[in-house]
């Protein structure tokens, strides 16, 4: 799933925020005066310290010295010194999942949002989780029906955000080698369970070595990876490696050995063509300024040509910086 920002969900602009040394009072008056507001985040300057809920507020009040205890104190003595304040930039769906992992009581409190560790926004659970229903229909209608990865519109999302955020990223295009005569070969369902369990391979490495790494599927036999430039290499090559772990249980005994499946070749002539491999060409913006997404599947191409003339599965990555 696409890791966007919890700080893209929209926010709650009926939010309010008190200084720490407000009277409880005061708070209660701000209630009173707006029925829609629901809650009131606690500053110690531009840093969030704690949140009010309007039912929490007005539960522990109406206990039976609520009122009396702490009216006039100020609202520290009653706020919720532990509320749920994540970064602008964590993903949507890690939000979700954090905020069901509070306590019952806590369950439908707002969410606090900092953006360069001062307080930001706050977000209420019923945008987040429409947000994220929202997100998982709009990749269900984007993904590849084969694989169930991204699809085009969604990778082409991922890397415009990541160039607008101004992150350092690498983009892997990874491909099959001679597929087409593997798929001619031995049929488009065996064709079908290779490029599932390349997709698979993607994943499991992609996901283990960097957690907020992204696959998707382009189509056919053409995958990306996104990740973090510290991991480029690492990931192209321990994808290799666990490519070509099971990679013989796909051809005949006779075939994998061999190192080649005699068949046509493009020109409808028989030919001996290499058994599949997978060749990775690695975009990055680590010492390149990349400002349109175009730009990375121009210089992605030029890489593919010169790592499918290498015998096997190899990797290149693009260390020009012009």
């Amino acid at each position: 799933m696409l890791k966007y920002a919890i700080g893209e969900v929209p926010h709650d602009q009926s939010t309010l925020t008190v200084t720490k040394d407000y009277k409880t009072r005061r708070v209660v008056d701000f209630f009173y005066e707006r029925k829609s507001l629901q809650s009131i985040v606690v500053l110690d300057g531009e840093k969030a310290i704690g949140l009010v809920m309007r039912d929490k507020i007005f539960f522990q009040l109406g206990t039976r010295f609520g009122f009396n205890l702490y009216m006039d104190r100020c609202i520290t003595k009653v706020m919720d010194h532990q509320p749920l304040i994540v970064d602008y930039y964590t993903p949507m769906i890690e939000v979700s999942q954090l905020t069901m992992q509070r306590s019952q009581e806590k369950i439908y409190d707002e969410v606090i949002i900092t953006k360069d560790g001062n307080y930001f926004s706050t977000v209420s659970i019923k945008n987040l989780l429409l947000q994220v229903s929202e997100q998982r229909i709009l990749e269900a209608k984007n993904a590849n029906p084969l694989t169930g990865l991204p699809g085009n519109l969604t990778i082409n999302k991922e890397i415009i955000k990541r160039i607008e955020t101004n992150d350092s990223f690498s983009v892997l295009y990874i491909d099959l080698d001679n597929f087409k005569a593997y798929n001619d070969t031995y049929g488009y369902q065996k064709g079908d369970d290779l490029i599932n369990y390349t997709a698979q391979v993607l994943k499991n490495i992609s996901y283990s070595r960097d957690h907020e790494s992204f696959v998707g599927h382009v189509g056919g036999d053409d995958f990306i990876v996104i990740t973090k430039p510290k991991f480029d290499v690492l990931l192209s090559k321990a994808i290799i490696i666990a490519f070509e772990e099971q990679l013989r249980a796909f051809f005949k005994p006779k075939d994998f050995n061999r190192g080649y499946i005699y068949t046509t070749n493009r020109q409808k002539e028989f030919a001996k063509i290499p058994i599949t491999s997978l060749s990775i060409a690695i975009i990055s913006n680590e010492h390149l300024n990349i400002t349109n997404y175009l730009e990375i599947g121009d210089r992605a191409s030029e890489i593919k040509k010169a790592v499918k003339k290498m015998k096997g599965s190899n990797y290149l990555k693009d260390r020009r910086d012009v």
